[in-house]
């Protein structure tokens, strides 16, 4: 045979059948035996957890299963690969739940708590009042004319609190995920309405229905109420009142207003003020007014006189009336001196003196002329009598000088004191046969005759330290005491910065740290020039310049000026016996007595820089001097004023003057400035 005929036979074809077949009941058996094998090796490897579900009603219906992780739930029992498997548990009634179990929890009792499922409850009431107030269990849940509330199952207590009707208190049970709806009948309460008015016999309405007339008392359910009270030839009182179980008696005692009657005005000139019984109302409209009441109306405008009209309308009468304003003048007289040209409201209308006719409305009058300021003043002309203006112009130097503070305290806390020369005469320096007199002492006849403003004490440690921080200076208990040690640019750098902090144009001209010149007609701060700083130790204060800053005697009074006196013995060549001032060096400013200038330490504690340049050329003779300050430019510049070394008749002299290119211990400086 064949064979390739015998593998095609029916008798092959149904050996090879049987043989797969047999193959898939073996590889089948070796899959079930393999799982066997795996799920008894679980149990070996694996702990059982069990789950303890609760309450225990939920426990006997729960419904176990791993939600991640692989294990087997059999029962409440859970076994787990895994080391931390996510479970669920489910039951009828009960919030599902799915929770992680820790590694330390397996093989051991897991508990896992349920919740119940809410219920929910409606309750409503036979007055469906808006208003009604619900609680459960004593505390407020909701205002609105029906409960709608999810809670939990359980019993509770509900209020219904009705202001409109007896309060009520409901006991009630709600299982889980029950729907219950309610409705309560409660019980109406009856008020008390007492209503009076004036006028009496007015017809009262309740919502619309007439009941009677005032006065009366009535007996009403309680509830809310549109009241309104109706009588002849008065107005209409509507009101909106409540009957309430805190309040189950309502009184009311009405005023009815008269009826209104309505006036309609006409006015000229227009945009003037309009007052009805003293009060301001706009006049675009009809006014309302009370009837068969007297009412007045004054009409004014500035600039006319004033109308007053006094009017009584009939109730519901509408009255027209007009009101024609007269214009008022007023008769003005102008003088000034010098004559100026006057403006009335920036309008030129001559050169006083002069008389003009103004309206009877606030006018500002002005008078101007070249070189002197102007003035402005606001007059409102009267018909009842002349107006009079009376004015002295003065220059923009009057100006100041009058405007000026005798004495202010600068942002620095420096203190200036305001001095007027008023071109006062000095011979400055001292002739030969004065005692102490040196050969640079020359006499010089000087005039002052401008303002200026002198420090009243010298520029302290603390008031230079604001300028420059960086500056050797003793410790903080000298705070008060002169600055020295200063060259004259550091005092001018000084005075530039503190008249640039006040905004004022800086005097000093100072490029690449040297003064190149000087502005005199700056306001600015500056060092006091020779000559203001002598007339102010001498002059100031006196009727005739004296040789010392307390007079022509050689002998110090107690209590002058800080210089070498007894207790500086030891540390100066040359002392004053016989005076004590109890200061062995510098002094803090001002514990001394004011000098006859007005000003402090002028005498003594340090000496001083002055602004001017120091020259030891003879100044021309039979020549005086106005407000001198000296070169533009030079290298040496003039300290005056004696100091605690100072013990010699040459030195304690105002007249005394020295030049130095540096500063010195014993060396400070005061400030000044021009008006």
């Amino acid at each position: 045979m064949n064979p390739f005929d015998e593998k095609s036979s029916p008798a092959f074809a149904l050996n090879q059948a049987k043989r797969r077949q047999r193959r898939f009941y073996l590889m089948a058996s070796a899959g079930i035996f393999c799982t066997l094998l795996m799920l008894v090796g679980m149990f070996v490897v694996s702990k059982g957890t069990r789950i303890e579900i609760l309450p225990k009603e939920a426990g006997e219906i729960a419904e176990i299963n791993i939600a991640k992780g692989i294990g087997l739930c059999i029962g409440d029992t859970v076994y787990s690969l895994s080391s931390a498997p996510t479970i669920t548990a489910l039951a009828s009634g009960f919030k599902t739940k799915t929770e992680k179990i820790p590694p330390e929890n397996l093989g051991r009792v897991f508990p896992m708590a349920l919740f119940e499922l809410p219920g929910h409850l409606t309750i409503e009431t036979s007055s469906r009042n808006k208003k009604t107030r619900w609680a459960i269990d004593g505390r407020d849940v909701a205002i609105a004319s029906r409960l709608d509330k999810t809670l939990e199952a359980g019993t509770y207590i509900v209020t219904i609190d009705d202001p409109y009707a007896m309060k009520k208190e409901i006991d009630l049970e709600l299982r889980r995920e029950e729907r219950k709806h309610l409705r309560v009948d409660l019980e109406p309460l009856v008020g008390v309405l007492e209503i009076s008015s004036r006028p009496v016999g007015a017809t009262l309405f309740l919502n619309g229905e007439e009941v009677g007339a005032t006065p009366l008392r009535i007996r009403k359910n309680a509830g809310e109420y549109a009241v309104r009270l109706m009588s002849e030839n008065h107005m209409d009182i509507r009101e909106n009142i409540q009957i309430e179980r805190l309040h189950p008696l309502v009184r009311r005692d009405y005023r009815m207003a008269l009826k209104k009657g309505r006036i309609s005005v006409s006015l000229a000139p227009p945009d003037g003020s309009l007052l009805l019984n003293g009060i301001e109302v706009e006049a675009a409209r009809p006014l309302l007014v009370d009837a068969m009441t007297e009412h007045h109306l004054v009409y004014m405008r500035p600039g006319y006189f004033q109308e007053t009209q006094t009017h009584r309308l009939s109730p519901d009468e509408t009255r027209k009336i007009s009101f024609r304003l007269v214009p008022e003048i007023g008769q003005v007289k102008i003088t000034s001196s010098p004559a100026a040209q006057v403006r009335v409201d920036g309008k030129r209308r001559g050169v006083s003196p002069m008389t003009l006719a103004l309206s009877a409305i606030p006018h500002k009058i002005t008078l101007e002329k070249p070189g002197y300021l102007s003035v402005s003043k606001t007059i409102k002309p009267t018909a009842s009598a002349v107006q009079e203006i009376s004015i002295t112009l003065s220059t923009p130097h009057e100006a100041r000088l009058k405007n000026a503070p005798k004495e202010y305290t600068n942002t620095s806390g420096i203190r200036l004191k305001l001095f007027l020369p008023d071109n006062d005469k000095i011979i400055m320096g001292a002739a030969r046969h004065e005692k102490g007199q040196r050969a640079n002492e020359f006499v010089r006849t000087v005039r002052l005759r401008k303002p200026f403003y002198a420090g009243v004490h010298e520029v302290t440690n603390a008031q230079f330290r604001k300028f420059n921080t960086t500056q050797s200076t003793p410790p903080s208990t000298a705070a008060n005491r002169p600055v020295t040690s200063l060259g004259w640019l550091d005092a001018a750098a000084y005075c530039n910065w503190l008249s640039r902090a006040e905004k004022r144009h800086p005097f000093y001209k100072i490029n690449n740290g040297r003064m190149i010149g000087f502005d005199t007609h700056a306001d600015g701060y500056r060092l006091l020039s020779e000559a203001e700083w002598e007339w102010l130790a001498r002059k100031s204060g006196r009727h005739n310049q004296t040789i010392f800053s307390w007079g022509d005697k050689m002998v110090i009074p107690p209590r002058v000026a800080n210089v070498a006196d007894e207790s500086a013995k030891g540390q100066v060549n040359i002392y004053i016996p016989n005076y004590t001032d109890g200061y062995a060096g510098v002094a803090p400013v001002g514990s001394f007595n004011r000098e006859k200038s007005g000003l402090y330490d002028l005498a003594g504690n340090v000496s001083e820089w002055v602004h001017d340049f120091y020259s030891i050329t003879p100044p021309a003779t039979n020549k005086t001097e106005a407000d001198p300050l000296g070169r533009q430019q030079g290298r040496v510049h003039v300290i005056k004023g004696a100091n605690w070394r100072s013990g010699t008749i040459t030195e304690l002299r105002p007249a005394f003057r020295e030049g130095l290119t540096a500063g010195r211990d014993d060396l400070g400086f005061r400030i000044g400035r021009y008006l």
